[in-house]
């Protein structure tokens, strides 16, 4: 996890602001319970100027300064101060008992209304993964060789077919 910090930083100062969110996007996927990268990832959406994206990673976060309440503020009334759009849109999907004591208050009030006003409150499938055990490398042993299998077979298949076309032109003349 360290490694993809350090990566983020590194695109950050490059100007590569895309690519670090991301990158941090896919890090809360990977690690929902750790609201410090969402709270970074607000920042950077704050620095470009996008307030609605930067409260919608800020609302579980206790506000430290006005801009971020004001984010926060901006980002609830762009959903209609509506529960359950908020919930389907921030899409926490870590264990809530981890949570400290604001996010815990946030993701109730929403719940809460989300209740009230559709019935219903969106439930998220959850994710566990230790931070120490995150891997960029997807790819595992098999699937390289399936590639190379996939290569070996398309660079075979061009020679068996010059192969089989003289072996036909061959057996036309030599009848």
């Amino acid at each position: 996890m360290g490694n993809l910090l350090y990566r983020i930083e590194q695109d950050l100062k490059e100007g590569r602001k895309k690519k670090a969110c991301d990158r941090l996007r896919n890090m809360i996927n990977q690690f929902p319970d750790d609201l410090s990268l969402r709270k970074k990832l607000g920042y950077i959406y704050f620095e470009a100027g996008f307030l609605d994206e930067a409260g919608k990673f800020w609302i579980l976060s206790a506000p430290e300064n006005n801009e971020m309440e004001n984010a926060v503020q901006i980002y609830i009334k762009s959903l209609s101060n509506s529960g359950n759009a908020i919930l389907k849109d921030i899409v926490f999907r870590g264990d809530k008992n981890l949570l400290d004591e604001y996010a815990l208050k946030v993701i109730t009030e929403l719940e809460q209304n989300s209740l009230t006003i559709t019935k219903q409150i969106p439930v998220f499938k959850t994710k566990t993964r230790e931070k120490g055990n995150y891997s960029e490398d997807k790819t595992d042993f098999l699937s390289k060789i399936g590639i190379f299998l996939l290569i070996g077979f398309i660079i075979l298949l061009p020679i068996l077919g010059v192969l089989k076309l003289f072996e036909v032109i061959s057996s036309l003349f030599y009848y």
